[in-house]
């Protein structure tokens, strides 16, 4: 059978996930059935490659050679093999487009240099931002096409939002949580503003806990204050549902190759401002006083002066919430699917 359209990536079918690379390929699969038949879109679930690995190949090659797109989306392990496959198995009308999550392919390619020949032989490759985009084109690639993050949310209307902040004021973090997300800035910095004299914080985790850090975590939470819960995983589809119900997102993430996080997406859709670390890409996504407050990258003392001055001026939260409300409609699944329906001819 021809498929007009393949996706191979982290489906969950088999384990539920909540990382991003596995919402942001289900959510690509998603637009994909909103606009094709589901006989004409193949999938294949990575998470099957250990169980199966012969039955996991075998399917990998009669997509590529029976589809009239792939498009795949790898994670770093596997991106040093994907590719090539799929340069060997494609047929001869084959399309082939690499979807990239997030920001480290730039950085990835220098260290294995026999995977740049390689990319630039797939007829497209989607990157979430400017930085990286212009960083591949300095080493010479011309197949990229800006392709943003996106999620297939309701978005909050106006009327909808929840303009009164009040002490403790709100915040949340939803995200993975792991070391390099800046859990322990964010515990501590919440912990250090607190002042039940004044205006003052609370925290909300919500993420799956990487297993690096399950021990430490553990660890942190049993010197959690009152002001600070973990709450456990939440399904992608209620993200607004549940963030709504919070002032701002704080996301002191210490990865400098973030692309557009899916977090992002979920705080503009309830109307949340952003309290971040300017990554490398935080101008492609966040207009600094508009729809969020940034502060250098892993500068710990930065952050605590920023919700200090917060605490002074809670007000500048609600200024924004508006401005998020119009950001979130630049990620939604409407308007990316369209640009990717362009991009695959459907």
């Amino acid at each position: 059978m021809k498929y007009k359209v393949s996706i191979i990536g982290y489906l969950a079918k088999q384990k539920p996930l909540f990382d991003g690379q596995t919402v942001k390929t289900k959510q690509l699969a998603s637009v994909l059935h909103d606009q094709l038949p589901d006989n004409e879109i193949g999938e294949l679930d990575m998470q099957g490659m250990r169980k199966s690995p012969v039955s996991f190949f075998w399917n990998y090659f009669k997509l590529c050679r029976n589809s009239e797109n792939v498009i795949i989306l790898p994670a770093h392990g596997a991106l040093l093999l994907f590719p090539l496959l799929c340069l060997l198995f494609r047929g001869k009308k084959t399309k082939l487009v690499y979807d990239v999550i997030g920001g480290w392919l730039s950085n990835y390619i220098e260290k294995y240099s026999y995977l740049k020949p390689i990319l630039k032989r797939f007829d497209q490759i989607w990157v979430e931002t400017t930085v990286m985009k212009k960083a591949l084109e300095e080493k010479g690639f011309k197949n990229l096409t800006i392709v943003p993050n996106f999620k297939n949310l309701s978005i909050l209307k106006e009327e909808e939002l929840n303009m009164n902040i009040s002490s403790p004021i709100r915040l949340c973090i939803f995200s993975r949580i792991m070391e390099m997300k800046g859990i322990d800035d964010a515990v501590n910095s919440v912990i250090e503003t607190t002042d039940k004299e004044s205006n003052y914080f609370s925290l909300d985790i919500y993420g799956q806990i990487d297993p690096s850090y399950t021990e430490h975590f553990t660890e942190l939470q049993k010197n959690f204050p009152e002001n600070i819960r973990y709450c456990g995983c939440v399904d992608a589809t209620k993200s607004t549902e549940v963030l709504r119900e919070y002032d701002a997102l704080l996301f002191p993430t210490k990865f400098p190759t973030e692309g557009l996080p899916g977090t992002l997406i979920d705080a503009y859709s309830a109307g949340l401002p952003v309290i971040s670390a300017k990554w490398n890409s935080f101008l492609d996504f966040v207009e600094d006083g508009k729809t969020g407050i940034g502060y250098t990258q892993c500068d710990y003392d930065e952050l605590v002066k920023t919700l200090r001055g917060i605490k002074e001026n809670p007000s500048i939260l609600t200024g924004m919430k508006v401005n998020c409300l119009k950001k979130a409609k630049e990620y939604s699944a409407e308007t990316v699917g369209k640009h990717i329906s362009l991009l695959l001819n459907l």
